[in-house]
């Protein structure tokens, strides 16, 4: 006979509170559940008795983790503990735990579920571990373990179940059998990286109907699901409890639900349909993750085209300025903006352009490319955008693959060998021919539904695909962000980005579409913190949109030397934005003044698809998300199956609403691929390829690509989360990570950081305390800046060789080794940027340089007391010719560009 635990030596202590609220009321419930969840010392049993002021007393016992089961005291001690309770000579009433009227138990981490089917034969344990065990492989990333526990008269018999044997395409039978016949077996283990849940199945007569016994719950086991006998009507009672800490996607409410849902499928529905088609939601619970996803449309001021929006700006304000142009010292009104478009669409006609066609646009950043989109698409085509940085090989990819009618040049000849065989015509021939026509009128023919442009962008298997965008989704992006930014003619902002990336329709028509003026940043300023951060001060810029890894450059200057910027709304886009970078940026410049916008968006989503204002509290905390869809957006999660995740859950990130593009041009299959018909009828899906998930109050965090994961000698890495350890640490203020010779067995992570303050070794050593061995990056090269393509995005291809630096820091110091004089610290300054002597006639891009070369050469040089910009370096290209034009200044003197 157990020994009675209120008596002897070692009986518990008794703790007793009075608690200033009623049994159930909310401040009792919290209560409570702080005395069932909380750590405690001292006995192995802990009681409380909690005296409410209803005049409910309820005694609360706490046990430790014991052999028979999740407690010390066993069945039969625990027996005694409730009988003893509940005798009157002991002073204390029966211990009480109310019930909700939805059958749920008193905290929120409890609920009790009535499962359908479930009548407490033999099969209880194996058809509730089958319901489980599928809820767990659908709402976890790695293979989670269900560890089951069978309690019988003869003792506990224990099974571990795994999902990486699981197949869904298995009838809904079979799997039932299976598991079956796996609980079945005298001994069975399962390993597991996923968490590990718990089923306890104890059928057995309660000795003491009051006592509810709560099974022991810890970060090792989030989830745990208890069955009892003395359920209503003498159906077992399944309980499901979920640990302190767990993730949203683990709350006892959406753990209820998903048991009961997949538990009636499994045993009350068709047996022979495939596991694949048993569902996690509900119609009812399906529709309210939908919503949870979906921003309802606001501002509605009706499909229209992007012309059409230009051109009713210019009919409110003719004379305000639309365009400044600081290369060309000019500026356009709204009303010559229109005009010289409307001349353009006249000549483009007069060479052959009609309404449906592709027109190539090969032009320098200015106010005039502007104007040639703008008569484009008045002419009723749809623009091509093509960056003249870009070799010749892709431009004429893209010109064939568009089929462009015509491609508009800067100068006879120029990319001449990439539009070989197609019509062309230079700006100044399109000027000329425009100067004697009349103003076109815009092509009746053409609706917000057509095409208005088509931008190329990378593919996986290194052919670019162009993403065609219809007129309404510029218009409707407008709408969805007008109640937000407020943006309006107040507003300067600059167009910092090559218009053939989708970032640039943002700045361009997001300006001239809210009747703000449109800064044209030059090429050479855009790769020079200095100039550019000095364009912002002179034109007074209030709305600045970056890349992270672009700002991160503006950043440093800020930082070292903060100026009186007018800027009032700062966007992200076009990659990750690691929060914490932007700590520095708020100790100098206030949220109320200047607001950090984190926007997540794709080119098949015309440009944006959800924004989130950035606090130093996100920095802080390294928040991830991404933020709620646009008014008119929406997102979800889904599965590799394509079904519907709950929150908390990782999967593949879907857009619809008004944001998905019309197609990949001449592409059927990929378009019919990735824009799918979306099963709820919200239009049509994007099925995007990144990796996020939706959280419980409808924001998005956003984990990167799927395809990010890489595979280095059998171990699954996310360069991401390297990436991530890597800015944790405070030195470090731009970073990232590469596989060196992925198909080879001598593969290395490879790692290139911006310092601030700190040596190579001392990062490394950072990312081997907080990563396993197998991640951690076998080299860290520091640069002066990361490289990044013209779309403002780390430039992989562009990374010098790995190489890492000892304690010492940089291999040689710029002045001293080669003499005195200019000639001498150029001359030390490629050595360190090329990591071998160079000869003064040496070709800078013969010697493989780049733009983040240069800026190497650039601040080598002005450690130095030798003032040169990054123009200097591509113009001059040897060091020879880099020395004799510095030493025409004086060294402290800035250079004129």
């Amino acid at each position: 006979m157990a020994a009675d635990p209120w008596s002897g030596p070692g009986r518990p202590r008794l703790w007793t509170e009075s608690v200033p609220a009623a049994c159930g009321s909310p401040a009792a419930l919290r209560r409570r559940e702080r005395e069932l969840y909380g750590r405690h010392s001292g006995p192995a049993v802990r009681l409380t008795l909690l005296e409410y002021t209803d005049g409910v007393r309820e005694l609360v016992a706490v046990t430790g983790p014991g052999d028979d089961g999740p407690d010390t005291l066993d069945r039969a001690a625990l027996a005694v503990l409730g009988g003893t309770a509940a005798r009157s000579d002991t002073g204390f009433p029966a211990v009480r735990v109310p019930e909700a009227e939805d059958g749920t138990a008193p905290w929120p981490r409890c609920r009790t579920v009535t499962v359908p089917g479930l009548d407490g034969a033999g099969d209880t344990a194996a058809d509730l571990a089958g319901a489980l065990l599928l809820v767990a492989a659908r709402t976890h990333e790695d293979e989670p373990v269900l560890d089951v526990a069978v309690h019988t008269a003869d003792g506990v018999h224990r099974v571990s179940l795994g999902t990486d044997a699981l197949d869904e395409d298995q009838p809904v039978a079979a799997y039932r059998t299976w598991v079956r016949e796996e609980l079945a077996r005298p001994l069975a283990t399962a390993g597991g990286t996923g968490p590990r849940l718990a089923l306890e199945v104890d059928l057995r007569p309660r000795a003491v109907p009051a006592l509810l016994r709560v099974p022991a719950l810890d970060a090792g086991r989030p989830v745990t699901v208890r069955v009892s006998a003395g359920g209503p009507d003498g159906a077992p009672q399944v309980q499901c409890w979920t640990a302190p800490g767990t993730p949203p996607d683990g709350r006892a409410a959406d753990l209820r639900h998903r048991l009961t849902t997949v538990a009636r499928q499994l045993l009350t529905g068709d047996q022979d349909v495939p596991l694949a088609a048993i569902t996690l939601h509900d119609p009812a619970e399906r529709a309210r993750l939908l919503a949870l996803g979906r921003t309802p449309r606001g501002t509605d001021s009706g499909p229209r085209r992007i012309d059409q929006l230009v051109r009713a700006r210019a009919e409110q304000a003719p004379d305000a300025i639309a365009l400044t142009d600081p290369q060309e010292s000019a500026t356009w009104t709204y009303r010559e903006l229109v005009d010289t478009g409307e001349r353009f669409a006249a000549a483009l006609h007069e060479l052959g352009v009609r309404p449906g066609d592709r027109v190539g646009v090969c032009l320098d950043r200015s106010a005039r490319l502007v104007a040639v989109l703008l008569a484009v698409m008045t002419a009723g085509a749809a623009y091509v955008p093509l960056d003249p940085t870009y070799p010749a090989d892709r431009l004429a990819y893209t010109a064939r693959d568009a089929d462009l009618s015509l491609v508009v040049v800067e100068d006879d000849g120029e990319h001449g060998d990439a539009f070989a065989g197609r019509s062309t015509v230079t700006l100044s021939r399109l000027r000329e021919l425009a100067s004697a026509q009349r103003a076109l009128a815009p092509a009746p023919a053409v609706g917000p539904d057509d095409p208005a442009y088509v931008i190329y962008t990378s593919g996986s298997t290194g052919r670019p695909k162009g993403v065609v965008v219809p007129h309404r989704n510029v218009g409707r992006l407008l709408d969805a962000t007008a109640d937000d930014f407020r943006l309006g003619p107040q507003d300067v902002w600059t167009w910092f980005h090559s218009a053939a990336f989708d970032f640039s329709v943002w700045e361009i028509w997001g300006c001239l579409g809210t009747g703000g003026r449109l800064v044209v940043v030059p090429y050479w300023t855009c790769r020079s913190p200095e100039d550019f951060r000095a364009l912002l001060l002179q034109e007074r810029v209030t709305v600045l949109n970056q890349t992270p890894s672009a700002f991160s450059r503006l950043l440093r200057l800020e930082v070292a030397d903060p100026a009186p910027l007018a800027l009032r709304i700062v966007v992200f886009g076009g990659e990750t934005l690691d929060t914490r970078a932007l700590l520095p940026w708020f100790d100098t410049h206030p949220e109320s003044t200047c607001r950090m916008v984190n926007m997540f968006g794709i080119t098949e989503t015309t440009v944006h698809v959800t924004a989130r204002t950035v606090t130093r509290a996100d920095a802080l905390a390294a928040a991830q998300s991404v933020g709620r869809a646009l008014p008119g957006w929406s997102v979800r999660v889904l599965d590799a199956r394509g079904r519907l995740l709950p929150p908390g859950c990782a999967g593949e990130i879907a857009v619809g609403g008004d944001g998905p593009a019309l197609e990949y041009l001449g592409r059927p299959e990929l378009t019919a691929e990735r824009f799918v018909d979306d099963p709820d009828g919200d239009g049509r899906l994007y099925l995007s390829g990144d990796k996020g998930r939706l959280l419980p109050d409808g924001q998005l965090e956003h984990l990167g690509r799927l395809d990010s994961q890489i595979k280095v000698r059998g171990h699954r890495i996310e360069l991401d989360e390297i990436r991530s350890v890597l800015l944790a640490h405070p030195a470090v203020r731009a970073a990232a990570v590469v596989l060196t010779r992925p198909a080879d067995e001598d593969a290395t992570l490879d790692a290139y950081v911006v310092l601030d303050g700190a040596e190579t070794l001392e990062v490394r050593r950072h990312a081997a305390r907080l990563l396993p061995e197998y991640m951690v990056p076998a080299t860290v090269t520091a640069l002066a800046q990361l490289p990044l393509t013209v779309n403002g995005k780390v430039d992989v291809a562009s990374l010098p060789e790995p190489r890492a630096l000892a304690d010492g820091g940089e291999p040689a110091a710029v002045e001293g080794e080669f003499g005195q004089g200019p000639l001498a610290a150029v001359l030390a300054a490629w050595r360190v940027t090329f990591g071998e002597p160079v000869t003064p006639d040496a070709n800078f891009f013969d010697l493989g340089g780049n733009s983040l070369r240069a800026l190497r050469v650039v601040h080598l040089l002005r450690d130095a007391g030798i003032r040169v910009d990054v123009r200097d370096v591509y113009r001059l290209r040897t060091p020879s010719a880099l020395a004799e034009a510095a030493s025409v200044a004086p060294a402290d003197q800035a250079r004129s560009a």
